[in-house]
């Protein structure tokens, strides 16, 4: 399991061009928000089963998360998933996700956001199989921290407009075994915060010093050009299609309103 920093939009496109980059584009779920699945990144993700979250009741987020992984995701030989504990955007959730911290005496942070913990913790338990029987079980998190070094954060309209040349992207990654991390959820509640002020002191540093930790070095990724132009071309296709979907439907709504006045 892939646990990453949400910092903004472009944080989406930078994971796949890893991923594709280590050959895992082909075998990675997403985990992501109910909300994104009817925008033009969620639709495709409907054909590929990325598993969609709903904040709500433990027991309910379990039986949907049973679900899922038991019918999809191990039956197809998936081996990555790639998950955003917080939820959103830092530029979206920073100041409700600080004053929700500030309120509940947990730690109120500035460079990412606190993560919500109970699909976190869901998602441990079932791989371990203390709430799921699973045929094979996820054995390691891999904890990727994401920076970006330039004008701004990048976003999805930098990426689509081009207007990210002077932007530098940089992952830091670290791996804990599941069968390490705490059995009771309170610890591992305490365990993800954890996780998340060292991320908030690791971007502080960098921000700093362009390092994530003392004395640290880099090894620079370079990315297919051919793939990425391919990859612009996907989803500005994608996102016509589904403009033109809801542009229709509405239409037909407007008529039929018409009709009935």
């Amino acid at each position: 399991m892939v646990m990453v920093n949400h910092q903004e939009s472009g944080d989406v496109p930078m994971m796949m061009c890893l991923g594709a980059y280590f050959g895992l584009a082909h075998n990675t779920t997403w985990i992501m928000d109910e909300m994104f699945r009817w925008t033009p990144f969620g639709v495709p993700s409907q054909w590929h089963n990325d598993f969609f979250s709903k904040e709500g009741n433990k027991e309910v987020v379990i039986k949907r998360i049973k679900k899922h992984f038991t019918t999809t995701y191990f039956e197809r030989g998936l081996k990555w998933l790639i998950f955003y504990p917080e939820g959103g955007y830092l530029r979206n959730r920073g100041e409700r996700a600080r004053n929700w911290a500030a309120k509940n005496n947990l730690p109120v942070l500035y460079n990412c956001c606190l993560p919500r913990t109970t699909a976190f913790i869901a998602l441990v338990q079932s791989f371990r199989g203390e709430v799921t029987e699973v045929p094979e079980q996820v054995e390691d998190i891999i904890d990727v921290t994401l920076m970006y070094k330039g004008p701004r954060d990048l976003c999805l309209t930098d990426i689509m407009r081009g207007s990210y040349q002077n932007t530098e992207v940089y992952a830091n990654y670290r791996t804990f075994k599941i069968a390490d991390l705490p059995k009771e959820e309170s610890d591992l509640q305490t365990w993800l915060y954890d996780r998340y002020q060292e991320k908030e002191d690791m971007i502080g540093r960098f921000k700093e010093n362009g390092q994530f930790t003392e004395g640290g070095s880099f090894t620079q990724v370079h990315q297919s050009t051919g793939r990425l132009l391919g990859s612009l071309i996907f989803w500005y296709i994608t996102a016509f299609f589904v403009y033109d979907f809801y542009k229709t439907m509405f239409g037909h709504l407007l008529s039929l309103a018409n009709g009935f006045l």
